[in-house]
């Protein structure tokens, strides 16, 4: 968001959701600097994204159950907690959700009915989706298949003009993004198939067994009904499991995002099946999924995403004037947010030489204890056994409490 626009789309790193950086870059030269407008395009997104639901649900299910469900899509924890994420994960899912719809609605013309709008339409959603987040290459492998099994070469053709788009926009950083996709395997989450994965998903594990287990007869149903809606669909979240499995890939659970507009796509085919059977049964059904979404947004209200903020204005609160303010490693990039002048250092070597004995005071804030145990362990034993901790503040992210500690010289812990 702040560096220049060039440096922006000539240097790809983990967390630069490409065109999220972009927006946030203009809304901040239009706004000013603050929170909100930084999360400015994710709440954009975010309300499209139900737009683009209720555009997939109505290319297949009829009225009724398709705003049902777009009601609960729109509830949807997930939903709204990536809406307001401060990255590029809702302009994604917009842009799946508004592909997936517009494919849809082309596989219903004859093959050699032209439809210019939409096709053009349906490149630009594939390509800006690609610059959103490298996501969307799960959607586009997705979107092939279907067209190559139903033999709909024109329609394959767009989908190559649509990555060639994306091709266009990411060529600035190609060299950068190639490189690290190469070498930064596990920088971009943990192997699916391992047990620090299956401990991230853990507090999913029972929801997501449920889940599929009920929304398997559906599946069933609606691939009965309509094959190619199920390929659409399913295809993507299939390529997004298996391709991370084949290159080893480390993945976090949000990189299955894909997978919540799935899943209530899937939803909307049992709400089709019990608003057929009995109006009574669909509503029963999606009074329940919609008390189910609204229960875990009350904590996630009543809490800051992390709390850096409030660990700046303790220490603010609580500091002499010449004591240090230090944020350790990646609580450090996000205190800086809030203000620049608060110093950071990585490891226990950068803060030797800042903690000498002769020094002021400082105060450090910083979080993910677990992360920093396991890939910092020396700066983590040095915050655990020669500071106090002198304040918590908990936040609704796994493992994304802000720690305040306190180190004066010469006074162990």
């Amino acid at each position: 968001m702040r560096p220049a626009i060039s440096h922006t789309m000539a240097l790809y790193v983990a967390n630069n959701h490409v065109l999220n950086s972009l927006l946030a870059h203009a809304a901040v030269v239009c706004f000013g600097e603050a929170p909100w407008v930084v999360r400015l395009p994710a709440i954009v997104f975010g309300v499209a994204g139900v737009w683009a639901f209720w555009l997939c649900a109505s290319e297949i299910w009829t009225r009724l159950p398709s705003l049902v469900g777009t009601l609960l899509f729109g509830m949807s924890y997930y939903g709204v907690y990536y809406s307001q994420e401060a990255r590029g994960y809702s302009g994604f899912l917009f842009f799946a959700l508004l592909a997936t719809a517009l494919i849809l609605r082309l596989l219903r013309r004859p093959p050699r009915e032209r439809a210019p709008w939409l096709e053009c339409a349906y490149a630009l959603a594939i390509g800006l989706g690609m610059y959103a987040m490298v996501l969307q290459l799960f959607v586009v492998a997705g979107h092939a298949v279907v067209l190559i099994v139903q033999r709909r070469w024109r329609l394959a053709g767009w989908l190559a003009a649509g990555c060639g788009v994306a091709a266009l926009l990411y060529a600035p950083m190609a060299g950068s993004l190639l490189s690290y996709y190469r070498t930064h395997p596990s920088d971009t989450g943990y192997p699916l198939l391992s047990r620090a994965f299956a401990h991230v998903l853990a507090p999913l594990a029972a929801v997501l067994v449920v889940g599929g287990l009920m929304t398997l007869p559906f599946v069933v149903r609606l691939a009965r009904r309509r094959a190619d809606a199920a390929a659409v669909i399913l295809a993507p979240l299939a390529f997004n499991i298996l391709m991370p499995v084949l290159r080893g890939q480390g993945v976090y659970p949000r990189t299955l995002i894909f997978g919540l507009g799935a899943g209530y796509l899937l939803l909307v085919e049992a709400l089709d099946f019990l608003f057929a059977r009995r109006t009574a049964f669909g509503w029963s059904a999606a009074a329940v999924v919609g008390v189910a979404s609204m229960v875990p947004l009350g904590p996630y209200y009543r809490l800051p995403k992390q709390g850096f903020r409030e660990a700046l204005q303790y220490v603010d609160t609580h500091r002499m004037r010449v004591d240090q303010r230090i944020g350790a490693t990646l609580g450090g990039k996000a205190v800086r947010f809030y203000d620049p002048s608060v110093v950071q250092i990585e490891t226990r070597q950068d803060i030797a030489g800042r903690t000498a004995a002769g020094s002021p005071p400082a105060w450090i804030i910083w979080t993910f204890a677990e992360q920093m145990q396991s890939e910092n362990p020396d700066l983590f034993s040095w915050l655990q056994h020669e500071t106090q901790t002198r304040a918590v503040f908990p936040g609704v992210i796994g493992d994304g409490t802000v720690w305040v500690s306190y180190w004066t010289p010469g006074i162990p812990r």
